[in-house]
């Protein structure tokens, strides 16, 4: 085994006896286990959330996270329930849903895509009174993401608001 460098006090630097040195390398490790433990416990982030709303005509459930870290790949699940037929279904979706995020996929595709006033609009094939449509979305968070953001989404029939779910999204460093 080689020697310590001829330069390195062994006393000074590696058997140091100074209980505030002692006490702060033990902070930053215990600080460190901490925050490795919190994130095996889901507090930053990934856990789905889902909310609801109701219209007259249909009701529209999103599940997804509400907390994310940066990097992250996620999955999102939109049920549109149709009280009442509705003729051409529409999903928009605020801004928050993809300001620095990555659309990897959208499924089943919109018969249209188009943009309504810097907002995603999806719209997809008649539904019929008791009719279910799932929508599935698999997006990332791009790593400089940082913030809160808003991920609401509407459901119209053609231009007519049925329903809007109000949804917030944080997205962790």
């Amino acid at each position: 085994m080689a020697g310590a460098p001829q330069f390195l006090a062994l006393g000074k630097s590696r058997d140091s006896t100074h209980p505030v040195e002692l006490w702060v390398r033990r902070a930053v490790l215990a600080g460190i286990t901490l925050l490795a433990l919190l994130a095996l416990l889901n507090v930053f982030g990934q856990r789905p959330v889902t909310t609801a709303a109701d219209g007259a005509q249909a009701r529209i459930e999103v599940q997804a996270p509400t907390a994310l870290r940066g990097g992250l790949f996620f999955m999102v699940r939109i049920t549109i329930e149709a009280q009442e037929e509705l003729e051409n279904p529409t999903l928009v979706l605020d801004r928050g849903w993809l300001e620095s995020m990555h659309v990897n996929t959208i499924e089943p595709a919109p018969t249209e895509e188009e943009s309504r006033d810097g907002r995603l609009a999806l719209s997809y094939g008649r539904l019929a009174a008791g009719e279910r449509a799932v929508v599935y979305l698999q997006l990332q968070v791009n790593p400089t993401n940082v913030g809160r953001r808003s991920q609401g989404v509407e459901l119209h029939d053609g231009e007519e608001l049925v329903a809007r779910s109000d949804r917030t999204v944080t997205i962790l460093p």
